[in-house]
């Protein structure tokens, strides 16, 4: 009995220590962090955390991102992660409404919509895109800019599959639907090619 009980010691003795031997993967504090599209009402931004600086702030290497975040002011606690690759973050006058566009592999740009309840943001569960004819390619969505809170001007360019001269560009507008937590196209125009 007397060794069964130094063995259960032992052994316990031995998992405290294989425990605390383990390395600790908390987050280490970013090394340089920048605050950018700061909310009209000036209470959320874009926090891009860095592990080192970079040479210029104003156009930081990606390979030195750690994590973009959405975070409320002044706090800097996290709201949204927004993934490194976000572009063109805008807000709406009202602070309740957010989109960017972002990178999904190199032939495709999606956007994405949040609406502000209280001091969270949901992501709107739904594509922000006008469906074209023909066989595309590559499809980029950007927005534009907020016509009004829930109204939103995009701009999309498709490139077609079989050659030059096919691709096009459209600007349409998107609204929230209340009924079905939707955003539906409510107008679609296509604009002159810049050739």
């Amino acid at each position: 009995m007397v060794s069964l009980t130094k063995a259960l010691r032992l052994s316990a003795l031995l998992v405290s220590l294989l425990i605390l031997a383990q390395p600790s993967y908390a987050e280490e504090p970013a090394k340089f962090e920048k605050i950018r599209d700061i909310s009209p009402d000036k209470k959320f931004a874009v926090r891009i955390s860095c592990n080192s600086e970079p040479a210029d702030p104003n156009d930081i290497d990606p390979n030195l991102i750690t994590a973009v975040q959405l975070v409320s002011l002044p706090s800097k606690n996290i709201v949204v992660n927004l993934g490194p690759d976000y572009e063109n973050l805008i807000w709406s006058k009202d602070s309740n409404w957010f989109a960017y566009a972002l990178p999904s592999g190199s032939r495709v740009t999606d956007t994405y919509v949040y609406h502000r309840s209280g001091d969270d943001f949901t992501r709107l569960e739904t594509e922000v895109q006008v469906d074209v004819e023909g066989d595309v390619r590559n499809q980029y969505v950007h927005p534009i800019r907020w016509v009004k809170p829930g109204v939103l001007l995009l701009e999309q360019f498709d490139i077609f599959r079989g050659g030059e001269g096919k691709d096009a560009t459209y600007r349409f507008t998107a609204s929230f639907d209340e009924k079905t937590g939707k955003l539906r196209v409510i107008s679609k125009k296509k604009i002159p090619s810049k050739d």
